[in-house]
């Protein structure tokens, strides 16, 4: 039923467009205020707490590519990846793309946000004063004391416990590689390999719907709407009024309100702007769009991260292959559901770290290094993953390729072009051919030894430069890490001013969501997407910004050595917690998403 809770003229304090991350912390923290009155307007539908297929973290292969959860985007050919176009996943349920990717939870290093301030042109975004923003989010609740993250926020974070031959094997061959295993790397020290966060409690998924709207949305001063696509922002000359939204039932109806945030995503962000006649005046006119405001960085500059999969053979059987055995499943969803534990709580990948290429700049690690102790359905679909296997995820984390968002029509329901331009970059190449290298120097250390049964994926026919590379363009895959496309800044191109989040050259209007970063971090963009929520809610209560925190020294405490247990062992014949159930349904479906 559309909202008739309030007068017709006056509506709303603040409408907010989206209910995924930035959309639900926004309804949480501004509705706080009682004389705030809040609607939350999702496109999609909501999170039952019944539907496995959303709140079992085993389960996240299912709502990828399902048209109930997933906008299914499709990219325009990229010229990079032989003209392949991509599959572009996006929630399309309350709690957006949390209720529906991998839940790992990652900051990102700190000279992606001091980059950040350089190109917005504000301190206030440099990571001194973005970390206090992370801390209150976060509930770490596996956290020791005394570390720079934060234990009592709203956002449950469970560290993965990485545990088993195959990541004993892991954490051993990266110091054998020369690389450091430290904490925790969303602490003050990135650079290293740890096991890591997921947005988990008790055996399910904690999506933002979860973790903040849910525990508000019985407040008197808020109303959420699903099944409410919005088709455009209202204005009364550069003033923007409210929004025009389609109910379930196919009716349009008008809301209005003091403040309009978009919060719609990197992609359905500069979509709706367009549709509503800001962006490129020329580009709008050619669609019949009345121009409001000649923005032309509207729905440019998007950035997303490439990832592909080597995979290997385990000789031993310790992978988590097993779990695949549909006669387990009830059993591993009851031990989920009611002990919250065992494999059906988790993402499988629960170790990774980030490195530096030999063409890193500034100390900012650009290679993502994620393990998985099973074998999972990648792009190469002719190799058998139902045996027992590993997997590890390499990403590219950064490139100065640019894509945009641009809309092909004045209808809202056709779907935006989107183009990344993959691969565009001069030094790609050389970063991926360093990629594919080390992660296959960390693969062949000796402590894989007595598990290595040899790589499959890509295999040991490509080996040139020229191959690794045709190889990356043949299977190469989104990260689900699009950003950047209505971008804070002072330029030209810039859409959103970085002190106050509005739109520039228009009133009652803000963007809060991962399309106002001024570039992609080196990490998954859950995290830094719930920061710029949390810092924008102080922003519009007009609350004074939280104080700056510089980091302590980085604290490195070697992992303890754990031996690999022999095959005969009743402990390797156990399945390590983190197995996905239902990780292979669907075509390509990639668990490394934030």
């Amino acid at each position: 039923m559309p909202v008739t809770g309030y007068d017709s003229v006056t509506g709303y304090d603040v409408v907010i467009v989206g209910g995924g991350p930035a959309g639900c912390i926004l309804a949480n923290r501004l509705s706080a205020d009682p004389s705030v009155r809040v609607l939350l307007l999702e496109a999609g539908g909501p999170d039952h707490w019944w539907d496995l297929r959303i709140q079992l973290p085993l389960a996240m292969g299912f709502p990828v590519g399902n048209r109930t959860f997933d906008w299914r985007y499709e990219s325009e050919p990229e010229p990079g990846l032989g003209m392949r176009r991509l599959h572009h996943p996006r929630g399309k349920v309350l709690g957006g793309s949390s209720s529906i990717n991998g839940m790992l939870y990652e900051r990102g290093h700190r000279a992606s946000y001091d980059r950040w301030a350089r190109e917005a042109g504000s301190e206030a975004w440099d990571y001194a004063h973005c970390e206090p923003y992370f801390r209150r989010l976060e509930g770490c609740v596996d956290e020791p004391r005394g570390t720079g993250r934060g234990r009592s926020g709203p956002q449950a974070l469970n560290r993965g416990p990485a545990e088993g031959p195959i990541f004993d094997a892991f954490f051993e061959a990266a110091q054998q590689a020369g690389y450091k295993v430290v904490p925790d790397v969303n602490d003050d020290a990135q650079e290293g390999f740890s096991a890591l966060d997921q947005a988990v409690r008790n055996g399910k998924r904690a999506s933002a719907a979860v973790s903040y709207l849910h525990p508000v949305e019985n407040r008197p001063n808020v109303d959420v709407e699903c099944h409410a696509t919005v088709s455009k922002v209202l204005f009364e000359g550069t003033r923007a009024v409210g929004v025009r939204y389609r109910d379930r039932n196919g009716q349009t109806h008008d809301v209005r309100a003091s403040e309009t945030i978009l919060s719609a995503g990197a992609i359905a962000t500069p979509q709706i702007l367009q549709l509503s006649g800001v962006g490129d005046g020329e580009h709008l006119r050619g669609l019949g769009i009345p121009v409001v405001h000649h923005l032309p960085g509207v729905g440019e500059s998007l950035q997303e991260h490439l990832a592909v999969h080597v995979q290997h053979r385990c000789t031993q059987p310790v992978s988590m292959s097993a779990i695949r055995n549909k006669s387990k499943w009830p059993g591993v969803v009851l031990d989920a559901l009611v002990f919250g534990k065992g494999p059906g709580a988790r993402n499988p990948m629960q170790a990774g770290g980030f490195v530096c290429s030999d063409f890193a700049e500034g100390g900012e690690p650009d290679l993502m290094f994620l393990l998985a102790p099973l074998a999972m359905n990648s792009s190469d679909e002719s190799v058998e993953v139902s045996a027992h296997g590993y997997q590890m995820h390499v990403g590219v984390m950064r490139s100065e390729a640019r894509g945009s968002v641009k809309i092909a029509s004045p209808i809202p329901a056709v779907h935006p072009k989107i183009l990344v331009n993959f691969l565009s970059d001069p030094k790609d190449r050389d970063r991926w051919i360093n990629a594919i290298e080390r992660a296959r120097h960390l693969l062949g250390q000796p402590a894989f030894r007595d598990l290595d049964g040899g790589e499959t994926i890509p295999g040991p026919h490509v080996r040139s430069g020229e191959e690794v590379m045709a190889w990356v363009r043949r299977t190469g895959r989104v990260g689900y890490h699009p950003s950047c496309t209505a971008a804070m800044g002072r330029g030209e191109m810039a859409v959103v001013d970085p002190d106050t989040l509005r739109v520039h050259g228009l009133d009652g209007l803000r963007v809060v969501d991962a399309s106002i970063m001024p570039s992609l971090t080196n990490a998954n963009t859950l995290a830094p997407t719930m920061m710029i929520a949390e810092k924008a809610a102080d922003i519009i209560a007009g609350k004074a910004p939280l104080p700056p925190r510089l980091p302590e020294r980085p604290r490195l405490v070697p992992r303890p050595e754990t031996p690999i247990v022999p095959p005969s062992s009743p402990a390797s014949s156990a399945l390590p917690s983190g197995a996905s159930l239902f990780a292979d349904p669907g075509a390509n479906v990639s668990a490394f998403r934030s």
